[in-house]
């Protein structure tokens, strides 16, 4: 008998995604050690610009989670009697099964950050303060936290503010979804394009692409900030929408639209010569991307949207996967390797933020006097943070993934 041949996975895009973690992980620390430490000269921090371009390759997580969304519409599709189920019920099957791996995590992300940037590490919280927040926290917890459901008062939404991308995806993910099941044909010849075009364009021309957690008022954006963090208050005169809604959707949609055309060059049949092409632009889009994320070039300046141009270059030809890079990084010694690094990413973006400020406030005050650098926080806590996401899968793989024999 025949042994099966089990087809190699194309981890290239793992790879992709790990990279951006970790250089996630060096923004939010830089953020955090600048926040931690307003003297009354100013901030006393190292001047650095590491990773501080890493919050725009966040499109890069938004891209695949667009395109394996289509993937795994198509692959459902030929399933018999699947096509049969309305769209509200195949919406909300795909949608349960994002909550029941993401949700788990989001939680514990928003606990972690209970326990490390309430009570423990601010004594002036006082008990009561605390379960205040907790309470006044359930939507949070719920993961609907980019729609604009959070806690208004205090800071909890700082206390682990990154989790708003986990939020954008699973609240998205259903209504996009649905689309599909509905009219495909409609959602990915139409809207699809359509709204990235536009929405990306409206961005790019007015500057209006904010930070993530401020508002967008049918292109009006207020200067002045209500409790949840955004541009809009009880006075603006038109309904509004998160940026980080609209930030995913952007990146989602980039991604779906990725789907059908990767799904169309792969029935080209490339040279030598095209092979040689393509291994030439990604590897000029990869060394501009990651020298971007990692440093922020100041005398060779790339705008957000070339950045974003980037990123779905390299994503597009890792997923096409016809380049001699891909093909490199796709080598049967390091496969699983790779692969088990993309497989923990979302989780160190998940938990990494409290982490941060847990390392910032074991070493004490940052003071004029006792400055810490970059990497005296960065290091540890990248390293805390992969040992807790390795063991958060473990725990993921033996509960919620278990797989029936």
């Amino acid at each position: 008998m025949d042994k099966k041949v089990t087809k190699q996975r194309n981890v290239a895009i793992e790879v992709w995604r790990f990279i951006i973690a970790i250089a996630i992980i060096g923004f939010h620390t830089g953020w955090i050690i600048a926040r931690s430490c307003n003297g009354t000269n100013g901030f006393y921090m190292e001047t650095s610009n590491w990773f501080f371009g890493s919050s725009e390759v966040l499109l890069i997580f938004t891209l695949t989670a667009g395109y394996f969304m289509v993937s795994h519409f198509k692959k459902r599709s030929k399933e018999k009697g699947y096509a049969e189920k309305s769209a509200s019920a195949r919406a909300w099957e795909y949608t349960w099964s994002r909550i029941k791996g993401l949700l788990p995590v989001l939680i514990l992300g928003y606990v972690l950050g209970v326990i490390i940037s309430t009570k423990f590490f601010y004594p002036d919280y006082s008990f009561q303060q605390v379960c205040t927040m907790l309470v006044n926290s359930l939507w949070e917890f719920l993961g609907f936290h980019a729609a604009g459901l959070r806690s208004v008062g205090g800071e909890f939404f700082n206390l682990n503010g990154t989790l708003w991308f986990i939020s954008a995806m699973i609240i998205l993910g259903y209504f996009l979804y649905w689309g599909l099941c509905k009219n495909e044909d409609v959602v990915s010849g139409l809207l699809a394009p359509f709204t990235f075009i536009f929405l990306a364009g409206w961005w790019c021309f007015t500057g209006t692409r904010g930070a993530q957690t401020g508002w967008s008022t049918l292109g009006l954006q207020l200067a002045s900030t209500n409790g949840m963090g955004g541009s809009a208050t009880d006075s603006t005169a038109f309904l509004g929408f998160n940026n980080g809604l609209l930030f995913v959707l952007l990146g989602m949609l980039g991604g779906m639209i990725l789907y059908y055309a990767i799904a169309k060059l792969k029935e080209h049949k490339f040279s030598e010569g095209g092979k040689i092409a393509l291994t030439v632009l990604n590897v000029a889009a990869a060394i501009l991307l990651i020298w971007y994320t990692l440093y922020q070039p100041t005398w060779f300046n790339l705008d957000r949207w070339t950045v974003s141009l980037l990123c779905i270059i390299v994503i597009g030809l890792s997923l096409l996967n016809q380049d001699y890079l891909t093909s490199l990084l796709n080598n049967k010694v390091t496969n699983e390797f790779f692969n088990y690094l993309g497989s923990i990413s979302l989780y160190i973006y998940m938990l990494h933020y409290p982490i941060a400020i847990f390392i910032l406030r074991m070493l004490g005050p940052n003071t004029a006097d006792t400055i810490y650098g970059f990497w005296q926080i960065f290091i540890p806590t990248v390293i805390i943070t992969i040992i807790l996401s390795i063991l958060t899968k473990i725990i993921m793989d033996a509960t919620i993934y278990q797989k029936k024999n």
